[in-house]
């Protein structure tokens, strides 16, 4: 038998085989003071275990009865064993092993426990403290939302990159935040094994691990879910697995820059300021014409403007109109109540839309019945045409739709004085209207192609007041108003109107007369005057499919509303100076023609819409399907308030001394505002893409507790991790075989023993390392082939005491510390 005995080292191997060097605790070569496990391979080339089962009286009895040394076991010939072993379970020497045996003697040749600032330990803390810092500023941002002007056209840096930045960014937490999970997972795996007394780690409880790296094996190997996920360890890698997966997703929802409508701020515009409100010689001067002003030096300027007047006079009117058709058209969806009716519409720079509103709403059946006559009295505000230039001006710094991509868009509500317009009409008679009509007049000397030019003579001049009428109450006339009343040549033939725009100062309106083609009422006379209103503040949305200018009017929750901001407004001043300008528009309207019967298509569909009269009670109503004629007017002069304010100031009146209220250079002039934009940011786009801050708490919060548990619980030691796939194939193939795990050796393990609890022990006879079922540890010692397998004790630990000083190996110290360390953090793992 003795004979028969093979070493696992050659005998070249025993001679140059370095001895390992002695350790002393005390500081002393004393030979007395050696590590309790290493050999002395110059002493009779005897093994550790030999040395120390010699000393201590162990060893292991064969069949025979014969004691034999751990290390000659080892060497047993399989002649004496019947079995035929297979070739790859063969030794160098080629001496057969059986399961049964296992080779002891198999040091550890490192410590489990790595240095505090080796690789490995540093790389995970880097990567944890890199993994938290960011996922921390991740959610920051993504819960402050922050506005990033410097992205996109005219910034630093370009959407494109900034996305890209912010992908890469959040790929490189993805990947640091995989690596210290697996890590975080690994350790606590790992030290849980190493702890005595500990529940040790289950086969589910290792593939955890497996979960983070790649997520679909839950599909595939779905049993160890079973068994690890509801555990505290198991909820932590679920919620990393989910952030794992959905991490770059989220980064790219809720941080990464895009274009959406920021929060509403309040802000301060400014606005250059050219001319007085409704200047007409400004006006006339920058109109654009191509005619030189030496061609024609008087009229050349008023011509131009005349013809502004027409094309967006007619094209307003004309959209407005189309909208009143399609409503008659939709079974009568309009109203019999002004605020109810279609708002005024006009256009600017043939991009802008623009939309006025109706203000001072009188009840017309009321004042029919009061005056006993048709009282058609409208109002309408538009917005202030200088806010879009303001807002478009370099010195304000807003963003405009073409410079974010195409994408762009900005919400401003000034707080600006309006324009609006007046227009007064009321039903008369031929002997109501007689008065104001000279071919009416005794003596009279009427001329209709002279009238217009070179008035008859014997028209009264100022300071007469010229003849009352039954309307001097509604329209203001006489002394007792301070308004001369119009004289008119003559009295107008159906669908005609004539036109008196000669009233001079005070007067602040202009008039016309017309001839329905109804018989009631008989004639009617429309007031047109203009002013500036409080009562409204101006709101522009800009994009870049086009924009919308309006005007908000009479809301008491207004706070841009501009007599809110300014107290001191003065609702009510009509302009006497507006008429002058007024008198351009309606000539070029052609609102005057009637005075030779010219049928003019403008005043013909003017005069065709008449309110409803009810002969039952002498009342007139807004007809449904029908504009009224007050109405109508206002919408055609919209264009003339626009003209009148693109250059005007943004406070009420002229402030400025410079004749005749036309600077020779602009200035700037501030109103407050409130301002929405469409810029890049952070944040979702959609409600639903909150669900994402899940991911990015988790993100934050799990990578935090990694790293606390670098800090705190490791230490900054790394422990071996068993968990990996190499550390733990080297570690099983060195450990005895288990009943534990019996007939998984072909289809792997199944059923409980996923959830069979597992413990790594040390010989320390040999420093060796290994992995064993706890319930095997705990209990009576295996039995393999018929004997009783002593090798392996569990986390037994040896001292050897035969009487003298032996120190145990720093090894075999270092497992004694990890397996007894205890901590709170130990309870949650």
């Amino acid at each position: 038998m003795a004979e028969s005995q093979h070493s696992l080292l050659s005998e070249a191997d025993f001679e140059t085989t370095r001895p390992q060097r002695t350790w002393n605790p005390l500081g002393r070569n004393s030979p007395e003071l050696e590590y309790a496990f290493l050999p002395t391979y110059r002493e009779e080339r005897q093994s550790f275990s030999e040395e120390v089962l010699r000393e201590v009286g162990l060893g292991i009895t064969n069949t025979s009865g014969e004691t034999l040394p751990r290390g000659k076991r080892d060497s047993i010939s399989s002649e004496t064993s019947p079995v035929t072993t297979p070739g790859f379970l063969k030794t160098p020497q080629g001496i057969p092993t059986t399961p049964h045996q296992h080779h002891g003697n198999c040091p550890s040749r490192a410590t489990v426990l790595q240095r505090r600032f080796s690789w490995v330990p540093v790389t995970i803390f880097v990567l944890a403290f890199y993994a938290t810092v960011f996922s921390g500023i991740y959610l920051a941002v993504a819960i402050r939302k922050p506005r990033w002007s410097n992205v996109g056209v005219g910034g630093s840096l370009a959407a494109s990159t900034a996305n890209l930045l912010c992908a890469f960014f959040a790929k490189t937490i993805e990947l640091a935040y995989v690596t210290i999970c697996v890590a975080f997972l690994g350790q606590v795996l790992s030290r849980r094994a190493l702890t005595q007394d500990s529940r040790g780690v289950s086969i589910s409880d290792m593939s955890m691990r497996a979960w983070i790296m790649q997520p679909g094996s839950m599909l595939v190997h779905w049993e160890t879910l079973r068994y690890s996920a509801l555990s505290f360890l198991g909820l932590i890698a679920l919620i990393a697995t989910f952030v794992a997966m959905l991490y770059t997703t989220a980064a790219e929802a809720l941080v990464s820059p895009k274009l959406s409508m920021g929060p509403l701020e309040s802000t301060i515009i400014w606005g250059k300021v050219y001319a007085s409100w409704g200047n007409p010689n400004f006006l006339a001067e920058k109109c654009q014409t191509p005619i030189p002003l030496s061609m024609d030096p008087q009229a050349r300027n008023s011509t131009c403007l005349q013809m502004e007047h027409v094309g967006q006079a007619y094209h307003n009117f004309e959209q407005w109109m189309t909208m009143w058709t399609g409503l008659v058209a939709g079974d009568n969806k309009t109203s019999d109540q002004l605020q109810s009716r279609p708002k005024p519409t006009a256009s600017m720079w043939d991009n802008t839309t623009v939309t006025g509103s109706w203000i001072d709403i009188s009840n017309m059946t009321e004042l029919s019945l009061r005056h006993g006559r048709m009282v058609n009295n409208i109002t309408m505000a538009l917005p202030h045409a200088g806010v879009p230039a303001a807002v478009m001006d370099p010195k304000n710094d807003i963003r405009q739709p073409q410079e974010a991509s195409g994408e762009g868009k900005y919400n401003v509500e000034a707080s600006v004085p309006s324009p609006a317009v007046n227009v007064l009409c009321v039903g008369m008679n031929e002997s109501e209207l007689a008065p104001l009509v000279y071919s009416s007049w005794p003596d009279a000397h009427f001329n209709a192609t002279g009238y217009s030019v070179f008035p008859p003579s014997n028209i009264p001049r100022w300071p007469s007041w010229l003849n009352s009428t039954v309307v001097d109450d509604i329209f203001g006339f006489g002394e007792k108003y301070g308004q001369r009343p119009p004289i008119f040549g003559t009295f107008p033939t159906a669908n005609n109107t004539i036109l008196n725009t000669t009233g001079i100062w005070p007067t602040d309106a202009i008039y016309l007369i017309g001839k329905p083609s109804i018989a009631n009422p008989e004639y009617v006379m429309c007031s047109v005057r203009g002013k500036e209103t409080g009562v409204c503040s101006t709101r522009y949305e800009a994009a870049s499919s086009g924009a919308l200018l309006a005007s908000h009017c009479e809301d008491k929750s207004n706070i841009l509303q501009h007599n809110h901001n300014n107290p001191s407004f003065v609702e009510g001043l009509w302009s006497a100076d507006w008429k002058n300008v007024a008198t351009e528009w309606a000539s070029a309207l052609s609102l005057g023609s009637g005075i030779t019967a010219s049928q003019a298509s403008t005043e013909r569909i003017i005069m065709q819409m008449m309110p409803t009269y009810s002969s039952t009670s002498n009342t007139y109503t807004y007809n449904p399907r029908l504009p009224s004629v007050a109405e109508a007017l206002a919408v055609m002069a919209g264009s003339l308030l626009i003209l009148s304010t693109q250059d005007a100031p943004f406070v009420q009146g002229w402030n400025y001394t410079a004749p005749p209220d036309i600077l020779p250079i602009p200035e700037y002039q501030h109103f407050l505002a409130t301002l929405q934009s469409v810029d890049y940011a952070s944040g979702g786009t959609e409600k639903w893409q909150g669900v994402f801050y899940v991911i990015l708490i988790f993100a934050f919060l799990t990578s935090a507790v990694c790293l606390v548990f670098m800090i705190v619980e490791a230490r900054g030691h790394q422990i071996t991790d068993f968990t990996e796939p190499q550390n733990l194939f080297a570690l099983a193939v060195n450990s005895p075989q288990s009943s534990r795990l019996q007939g998984a050796c072909g289809g792997g393990p199944v059923g409980r023993q996923l959830k069979e609890r597992w413990v790594i022990g040390m010989e320390e006879m040999d420093a060796h390392y290994y992995i064993r079922s706890k319930a095997e540890a705990g209990g009576s010692p295996e039995r393999y082939g018929g004997r009783e397998d002593t090798s392996y004790r569990g986390v037994e630990q040896m001292d050897v005491d035969d009487g003298s000083l032996k120190a145990v190996s720093p090894a075999v110290d270092e497992f004694r510390k990890v397996s007894k360390r205890r901590s709170w953090l130990a309870r949650f793992y």
